[in-house]
């Protein structure tokens, strides 16, 4: 809380907001050293039952918020113009009591795990740890998220979507892992490990459809699998979700959740413009929230929800549909996902996935609230302790010509990378709009197809290696300015107790990921080390990023995925070898074959980075900082959608890791003080930027209340850092108090009527203006329907 007095929260509060620690961490530390000074002893006897030595932490990796293109559609066009939710890196650490040896699992809030990310991480651990985490016990793993800032590979394919590096988003990402391995490392002490599993269905979430969480969006590829394969699993969907609990041993207190289930976080499409974790980040902010309360992303109770096998598993969950088909609405779940019109060309930018909900906002939600439902079911139900012991092995393998046998004895090769043409034609959850590639069939302008090929012509044998693959891009050919994909990648496998997680550079699809987790498995059961009982879990795009994996039956179809399994038709094949060599490694104890030598990349400051930093700030003519340009007004209720615009600077001044543009304050009416109730890391939450002329930023707050808020009396507050003459110095802004005030039940008239939120036709040009009237489906068309009038569009 504050000592403020007035109406409005003035600036001497805010700086304590922009690096504000845990109340409830804090306690727990408290708590924890009163426990070993005399409550309880913390002595080994005291925790019989703790299994592992555990340390926890989270920590925010948000990057630049306005202005920097996002990275998971691969869209040039796709700004960061806000934040919805702040990114997270949550850090787990294991530690074998009787042996000493550890490792340590990372789950990050964005699109994958990179190899710049990791040496740069790396580098920052051996300052701190010397040699204690390295390459071969810390795995980095991306939940996969396609709403925060790109520019953190060192790769130029991907890349050149958001106009080269960005240091300024890889930096906030290594900053904001290092931080969450600090406090992780220093939390370890003796827990309890328990594992446990269950689908996410209606057994583990009551009342769930049968397409619970996720759907394939490849169904026609999945097909092409042998018949008897398929027959041995319950469809095309993995709803299996495997769940590590951690309490600790002394207080008997929940301390953390890992869990994996295989879903993308596209819920939120490309015209969206907001940072946020979209479904895997709801997921963890609804678990956070239940055990912690609200601790705005601050731990101490860490919930990480990571990816399985996921590459042709989407969210969308109602299907694939026509976007211009309304209100009939024809499917286009056909082997090509594609919209034909009148005259039968086909428009693949067209055939989009929707569901469950009725915008994007509530599908996201939605599909968060069943993975965080289905985990607290099992991890309520967690009893079996994970078992002893830790090992690992790490390998980097030159994937451009690995050679493989087949059953029948033929010997075959993966190929230097190349892009096939169903690669340009994008997914159902993010189609690529240009509609002359299709999934799985020839493209209708041939002309685009031959500028292509002409960066770098695919020599026959690469040709050949690809086929059936149509190759659009050779990028095993283009290395300017630098290697657009890598040659040499990290694969690592991790065992603790009976759980093993093979991190892979890669995004299997279901299949895929089936075989090798059965190969893996097989090699333990088989020396004895684990039972038919025990786990082992394929973590995608973890330990780097080089496109998908599909099995050879899927890749003759040549769907997205397989289209964009860059490594030829047996990449699958070569990558189950590599990770079945190192679990024989791990199962014997031995090593018979060595790591080899990681990929030399391009240090930081020798990539190209093509968005520039800001040059200044300038609050509009006769205005002032932290001015308000749009108040609220004098009351609302539950429901109602809370909105105050400010004059405020560039947030790529200081992207506030830990801290707030945006927050919600509630006054103490009995001595003047504020607390704090929400801020932009919170679901209900909205923080909105625009540029005005060419120096000026018009920031947009927005909150939607809670339906159980209590009444009282509220501020909105803006938090920013402007930059004048080469000096970047804070500024702030508040709105008037308002009150929240529940109302009397209304009359019944039949209708649900809109009035008018804000009395201001343009925010940020985010509303349609006024609105009243009767709701209709065509209210959510492209927006989120804010109960009191203000149907914001957010993009």
């Amino acid at each position: 809380s504050s000592d403020l007095s007035s109406d409005v929260l003035v600036p001497k509060l805010p700086s304590l907001l922009k690096r504000l620690p845990s109340t409830k961490m804090m306690w727990a530390v408290a708590k924890f050293l009163l426990l070993c000074a005399g409550i309880r002893q913390c002595s080994a006897e005291n925790a019989t039952d703790a299994n592992y030595h555990v340390g926890v932490g989270i920590y925010d990796v948000t990057g630049p918020a306005a202005e920097v293109v996002m990275m998971g559609y691969g869209s040039s066009d796709h700004f960061t113009k806000g934040i919805h939710m702040r990114l997270h890196a949550r850090v787990f650490i294991f530690v074998d009591p009787e042996t000493e040896k550890r490792t340590a699992f990372i789950n990050v809030d964005t699109w994958s795990s990179t190899e710049t990310l990791i040496q740069q991480l790396q580098e920052r651990l051996q300052k701190l740890y010397g040699g204690l985490y390295n390459r071969h016990n810390v795995i980095l793993a991306g939940t996969h998220t396609h709403h925060g800032p790109a520019g953190n590979s060192a790769y130029y394919l991907y890349q050149f979507s958001s106009y080269g590096y960005n240091h300024q988003s890889a930096t906030a990402l290594v900053d904001g892992m290092v931080k969450a391995f600090e406090i992780a490392h220093n939390s370890i002490r003796p827990s309890k490990v328990l594992i446990n599993n269950g689908p996410v269905d209606n057994s583990t979430v009551p009342g769930c459809p049968e397409k619970c969480a996720a759907i394939n969006r490849s169904p026609s590829s999945y097909l092409h699998n042998p018949a008897a394969e398929r027959a041995k699993y319950d469809g095309d969907v993995d709803k299996n979700m495997d769940l590590l609990k951690i309490v600790d041993a002394v207080t008997g207190e929940p301390r953390g959740v890992l869990n994996w289930f295989a879903v993308h976080p596209t819920n939120m499409k490309n015209d969206i413009g907001l940072i946020s974790g979209d479904n895997k980040g709801a997921a963890e902010y609804f678990f956070e929230n239940a055990i912690n309360g609200r601790t705005h992303g601050r731990g101490p109770f860490v919930a990480a929800f990571a990816q399985g096998a996921s590459g042709d598993i989407s969210p969308n969950t109602n299907g694939s549909w026509c976007s211009d088909s309304a209100p009939d609405w024809v499917s286009c779940d056909n082997p090509q996902s594609v919209c034909w019109d009148k005259d039968g060309a086909p428009h693949n930018s067209k055939c989009i996935g929707y569901g469950p909900g009725q915008d994007q906002w509530e599908s996201a939600k939605i599909i968060g609230q069943r993975q965080f439902t289905a985990a607290k079911y099992i991890f309520d139900r967690a009893s079996k302790p994970l078992g002893s012991g830790i090992d690992y092995r790490v390998r980097f393998v030159d994937l451009t010509s690995y050679w493989t046998q087949l059953e029948n004895g033929r010997w075959v090769t993966t190929c230097k990378p190349a892009m096939g043409t169903a690669f340009a034609a994008g997914t159902t959850d993010g189609p690529s709009d240009v509609d002359e590639f299709g999934q799985n069939m020839t493209p209708t302008n041939g002309f685009l197809h031959f500028v292509a090929t002409l960066l770098a012509p695919p020599p026959m044998d690469m040709v050949n290696c690809h086929r059936p693959k149509t190759i659009l891009l050779y990028t095993g050919g283009m290395n300017a300015p630098y290697a657009y994909m890598p040659s040499v990648m990290e694969f690592k496998l991790v065992k603790i107790g009976d759980l093993v997680i093979a991190a892979v550079p890669f995004e299997f699809t279901t299949m895929a990921g089936r075989r090798t987790r059965e190969a893996i498995k097989k090699v333990f059961v088989d020396a004895g080390v684990l039972d038919e009982n025990s786990t082992v879990i394929l973590n995608n795009v973890a330990s780097g990023y080089a496109g998908y994996i599909v099995t050879y039956e899927e890749y003759q179809h040549q769907r997205y995925e397989a289209g964009s399994t860059a490594y030829g038709p047996h990449a699958h094949r070569a990558v189950q070898e590599i990770l079945v060599g190192m679990a024989k490694d791990i199962a014997s104890g031995e090593d018979h074959v060595p790591p080899g030598a990681p990929p030399s990349i391009p240090a930081p400051e020798d990539l190209w980075e093509g968005q520039s930093g800001v040059v200044v700030d300038d609050p509009p003519i006769g205005g002032q900082f932290g001015a308000v340009d749009m108040d609220v007004k004098a009351s609302y209720a539950p429901g109602d959608a809370v909105q105050a615009a400010f004059w405020g600077a560039h947030p790529k001044n200081d992207v506030r890791l830990n801290g707030s543009f945006g927050s919600v304050w509630r006054r103490n009416d009995t001595d003047g003080t504020y607390a704090l109730v929400a801020d932009d890391n919170d679901w209900e939450t909205w923080f909105f930027w625009e540029r005005v002329g060419i120096s000026a930023s018009r920031v947009l707050l927005t909150w939607q209340i809670p339906l159980d808020q209590p009444e009282g009396n509220y501020s909105l507050y803006y938090s920013g850092d402007a930059k004048q003459g080469g000096r970047i110095f804070e500024i702030h802004g508040a709105s008037s108090t308002f009150e929240v005030k529940r109302p009397q039940p209304p009359a019944a008239t039949g209708t649900e009527s809109l009035t008018n939120q804000t009395g201001n036709e343009s925010l940020l040009n985010q509303t349609d203006g006024n609105q009243t009237g009767n709701v209709s489906d065509e209210d959510d068309e492209g927006g989120r329907r804010l109960r009191g009038g203000a149907r914001a569009r957010y993009v």
